[in-house]
């Protein structure tokens, strides 16, 4: 039996997950905005066929967005990321053996399952299934590589039935021979041009060049790349993602703040949000650095001070504190500030852990079982345990967004209500 790999990539993921709330809106153009409502990073089919560019201002494709009809959304991340979640959720009770690989798109090992499987039968029961459990519309690519698997969801989504399963050599020829060297997956921006320029446009070109050439061109990343588009399995399945040597967390505000207890609220929110996601891949860290970005028609500064700890931790107290002592001084109240960002280093694994002699943390083993059941809970519960530093003030400092949709799935207070 031929070993396959399954992606399933989320269409349209942003807008779709605003219109599983809002089905008056199914085959109308959507488009969702970044932080402070600035620029277009999500676009249903229907905006993109308007010709409006990913990533483009707000206010350089107004016209077109009134003209054509557009529904805009502010970016709800919260609602994004619990979709993703009952996704995976769906996805682990079909096999055990996935990889999420971003917020829309997964990957599947199906050795596990029979091999009498008609995999197209197969993936299109699995899309409906997403479909009709999340409200999701998904594409489904079945290959016997990763690579192969990504390059045949993109495919996918040019078919009525949403899938693309790739079995036969010729199959896998006739979807090189389609592919722009520049879309195939571990081609970068700089890397293509090069390619164009030896005469190599297509993914076909590539693979059939001798291997002599390629070696010349590529390394070891890139040749990986390359067998995995002969159908040769060269790259790693599971949670490959290395530890994050850093972690940071920032925003440009809504409003430029000058307050001092506005931004500590910032700051702690920052540090209380990487130093979640520094425990989530079981470490701790030994620097904390805050950064400000300072607003004055006369002066533009960027401010950076760090923090070196007394013994290296997750607790998201200690991170807390040190974001608000580096704030302390470099503060200027003359200043009005545009952003900030908390940013985590000196990250090692929990088990490398360095303890102090010199100036330990208090209650180490109680409080480290106190992050613990607080990640616990905001995981189930959504956000519910925070650090008052967290709330200071009206919070000014927030992001705009004006036309975010309710978070549906995750805040009691938000939840759709029928008509009476």
């Amino acid at each position: 039996m031929k070993h396959l790999y399954a992606l399933v990539d989320c269409n349209n993921f942003f807008a779709s997950c605003e219109r599983i709330f809002r089905p008056d809106l199914a085959n109308k153009p959507v488009a969702v905005l970044s932080n402070n409502d600035g620029c277009i990073i999500a676009r249903s089919a229907e905006v993109k066929a308007l010709g409006v560019p990913m990533g483009a201002p707000l206010f350089k494709v107004n016209e077109i967005v009134k003209k054509g009809g557009v529904t805009l959304f502010s970016a709800n991340f919260e609602l994004y990321g619990d979709i993703s979640e009952r996704i995976v959720r769906v996805l682990r009770e079909v096999t055990p053996l996935i990889e999420v690989y971003s917020i829309d798109e997964c990957f599947l090992d199906l050795s596990e399952l029979p091999e009498d499987t008609n995999w197209n039968t197969w993936a299109i029961m699995l899309k409906k299934r997403i479909f009709q459990e999340v409200g999701l519309p998904v594409s489904i690519g079945i290959a016997e590589t990763k690579t192969l698997a990504k390059v045949a969801s993109t495919h996918a989504k040019k078919r009525p039935e949403g899938v693309e399963v790739v079995d036969t050599l010729e199959h896998r020829e006739l979807l090189l021979r389609d592919l722009p060297v520049e879309d195939i997956w571990g081609v970068g921006w700089r890397m293509a041009p090069k390619l164009r320029d030896k005469g190599i446009s297509t993914a076909w070109q590539l693979v059939s060049a001798s291997d002599a050439w390629l070696k010349q061109q590529f390394n070891i990343a890139g040749l990986k790349m390359i067998d995995e588009l002969k159908g040769t399995p060269r790259l790693t399945f599971g949670d490959t993602h290395e530890q994050r040597k850093t972690i940071m967390r920032s925003r440009s505000f809504g409003h430029t703040i000058r307050a001092a207890y506005e931004l500590e609220s910032a700051l702690a929110t920052f540090g209380a949000q990487a130093a979640a996601r520094l425990r989530a891949q079981d470490s701790v860290c030994s620097d904390v650095i805050v950064y400000l970005y300072t607003k004055n028609d006369e002066v533009q500064r960027r401010l950076y001070q760090a923090v070196r700890l007394g013994e290296a931790t997750a607790d998201t107290g200690v991170i807390i504190a040190a974001a608000i002592e580096a704030l302390a001084t470099v503060y200027d109240e003359s200043m009005a500030y545009k952003k900030a960002g908390v940013i985590l280093s000196g990250i090692v694994d929990s088990h490398a852990w360095q303890l102090s002699l010199v100036s330990p943390i208090p209650n180490r083993d109680a409080r480290s079982s106190l992050m613990q059941s607080v990640d616990m809970l905001n995981k189930k519960y959504g956000y519910v345990m925070y650090f008052a530093s967290e709330h200071l003030g009206q919070q000014r400092w927030h992001s705009k967004h004006a036309l975010r949709s309710p978070r549906y799935t995750t805040s009691f207070s938000e939840l759709p209500l029928l008509s009476p």
